[in-house]
């Protein structure tokens, strides 16, 4: 099991390893690794690092990949509307609610793989840069936390989504399987199919059933690892520009030296720093005249003030690339959720867990999505709250002015939006909750009219 992981990208960093103070570039790499094993299986290629023909190789398998979805999505939503028209009774017209999860799946697969494919350069630019703020070398013991946690949080949530999703796969996809299996070994078991297809043949006749089940069995596949790899991308992004406030706000609070006397306490988050400063540094601190501090400041500003705007504007990338599709994400999640939910409910078997398993997965995928949001609101309030805290009043006019400058900018906050219409964060997450609820409840209560009326 262990050896598979580790072909896979999946590999398990040792305690030792993260305990350790000295990061490389490759640390950051790693951080990818799983990601961009998923895009390899689904033919998208984020970087070029190949050559040109086995690009077009790739593209060209990739559309063919899309192909097949186009003509998946409109099958299912004719499949639907047929089967709701030549429905008799509510009950019989279920079938389109087991369908619905499955449709808005596909739908918002192809959007977020298209996604990916148009803004390739804009994401490869933005793998780039915030590589380039990696830390390399030692670090202090503060920004190891820092790193070391934000890490082994990727490392647990990038791992639990992707076995998350293919714990999917298997409970939907298996049954079929096993079904056909008991065929051959003589029982009187029916033929069943993942979805619902409408085909301008009979998928029940041999040889047609084999391939059509092959044939959905590599839809899914590829819908649902098209989703994986863009949630992933999404989490890895703010992951690193989130560990990139944070340690600028550690560095933001280690600025300005302030004496510890009868105003500022010893137990203050402002002495503590300066202690550590007279600690570090020496004497020297104490000694210097206020030439020595006025250059030193001017140029760690400058350097802070450069990496504000940066992360200020990939977070603006990020927004750009990821805002509509987080639109589309989110108003299926209360559609999905809603659906899955009343099959769990009212149609599927106690034993049965392949709407169970979605259900899951949608919720888990849609707390990841907010959970992230939250944590670069979280971050960039906590820029903000380090500027506050630095001790900027025992600096020059100069350094207090550049210092209120980026105060006043912080304190807006920075997030990233569903096209403009709501700010992604755990509120969100609550709203979808609720969202998805009122529909479920509103279909129960429907569905149990329906059939006290039967």
């Amino acid at each position: 099991m262990t050896s598979i992981l580790r072909k896979y990208g999946f590999k398990r960093k040792s305690k030792q390893r993260f305990n350790e103070k000295v990061y490389t570039k490759k640390d950051y790499d790693e951080s990818y690794a799983p990601t961009k094993k998923v895009l390899g299986w689904v033919a998208i290629r984020m970087t070029h690092s190949i050559s040109e023909n086995a690009t077009k190789w790739w593209d060209r398998f990739y559309w063919f990949e899309m192909f097949n979805l186009f003509l998946t999505g409109p099958s299912e939503m004719v499949s639907m509307v047929s089967t709701a028209y030549e429905a008799k009774t509510f009950l019989d017209s279920i079938k389109v609610f087991r369908m619905m999860p499955c449709f808005g799946c596909v739908v918002l697969s192809m959007f977020k793989s298209i996604n990916m494919v148009i803004h390739r350069p804009v994401f490869e630019n933005l793998t780039n840069e915030l590589r380039a703020m990696w830390p390399q070398g030692e670090v202090s013991e503060e920004e190891h936390e820092i790193i070391s946690g934000a890490l082994k949080q990727l490392n647990i949530i990038v791992k639990g989504y992707y076995w998350c999703n293919n714990a999917l796969l298997i409970s939907f996809l298996s049954p079929p399987y096993f079904l056909t299996l008991a065929r051959y070994f003589g029982h009187d078991s029916p033929m069943g199919l993942h979805f619902l297809y409408w085909l301008p043949f009979d998928p029940y006749q041999p040889v047609y059933y084999e391939i059509t089940l092959v044939l959905q069995t590599w839809h899914a596949c590829v819908v649902i690892y098209f989703n994986v790899a863009w949630d992933m991308l999404f989490c890895l992004f703010l992951c690193h520009i989130t560990t990139q406030f944070d340690l600028l706000a550690r560095r933001v609070r280690r600025l300005f030296y302030v004496t510890v006397d009868q105003q500022l306490v010893r137990s203050y988050p402002m002495a503590l720093v300066s202690e550590e400063m007279l600690r570090v540094e020496g004497e020297r601190v104490r000694s210097q005249g206020d030439n020595y501090w006025q250059t030193r400041h001017h140029a760690e500003i400058t350097q802070i003030v450069l990496r504000h705007h940066a992360l200020i504007r990939l977070t603006g990338d990020v927004e750009r690339m990821f805002s509509l599709a987080l639109l589309i994400n989110f108003m299926n999640s209360s559609i999905i959720i809603c659906f899955c939910g009343f099959c769990c409910v009212l149609i599927e078997e106690w034993n049965e867990v392949a709407y169970k398993s979605f259900l899951v997965t949608a919720l888990t995928q849609t707390w990841l999505l907010c959970w992230y949001g939250q944590k670069l609101i979280d971050s960039s309030k906590r820029l903000a709250d380090a500027l506050y805290d630095c001790g900027w009043y025992n600096a020059s006019k100069k350094a207090r002015s550049a210092v209120l400058i980026m105060l006043h900018r912080a304190q807006k906050g920075i997030y990233v939006t569903t096209h403009g219409f709501s700010v992604i964060s755990l509120a969100s997450y609550s709203t979808i909750i609720k969202t998805a609820w009122s529909y479920f409840t509103l279909l129960l209560n429907f569905f149990k009219d329906k059939s006290a009326n039967l």
